[in-house]
């Protein structure tokens, strides 16, 4: 019994690789080589492109109060996702448009207040205060995040002022 396991296990890993092993082509077609047959080609294992990433991602955090509570996710063909809980425009998922322009916007807002030379956090010292998060992606890839919740700068509130004002006029459009 001791020499059978082993066995079973050789046997079983082999089955294994050779499930992996490419198998010839079975195609009838010349196998000539060309230029163009040297290149690469597109196979059915090609993978299919990764969808957009969200450029701005604005989360409000619930407190003890009636604070909304919500997450919106931006991207730069317009569309919105956002999931609401509670005290938010809306309750659930959605997925909303917004013109193009709306989103260019507000990544100049954040760029013309330095929101990339911010602080990460704006803490406070206080349990139940809301925070309000947001990550900006520039199109190089970088991305900053600033939570604040307290003493943050006026230009900082104002700009969230200014992505909540767009998140809740998309949802008075669609009612």
């Amino acid at each position: 019994m001791r020499q059978l396991l082993p066995t079973l296990l050789l046997a079983a890993s082999l089955a294994s690789c050779a499930a992996q092993t490419p198998r010839a082509s079975t195609s009838k077609a010349p196998a000539t080589k060309t230029k163009q047959s040297a290149k690469r080609m597109p196979t059915a294992t090609t993978k299919a492109p990764v969808a957009a990433q969200p450029v701005i991602v604005f989360r409000r955090t619930p407190c003890f109060g009636t604070c909304p509570h919500y997450e919106a996710s931006f991207y730069s063909d317009g569309r919105l996702q956002f999931e609401g809980f509670a005290y938010a425009p809306a309750e659930g998922k959605r997925e909303l448009q917004l013109p193009p322009a709306v989103i260019t916007r507000i990544l100049q807002d954040a760029e013309k207040i330095g929101f990339f030379q911010m602080r990460e956090e704006y803490p406070t010292n206080f349990s139940d205060m809301p925070s309000t998060i947001l990550t900006i992606r520039q199109p190089n890839g970088t991305t900053k995040t600033v939570q604040a919740e307290e003493n943050f700068p006026p230009s900082l509130q104002k700009l969230f002022d200014s992505i909540d004002q767009e998140v809740v006029k998309a949802f008075e459009v669609t009612k």
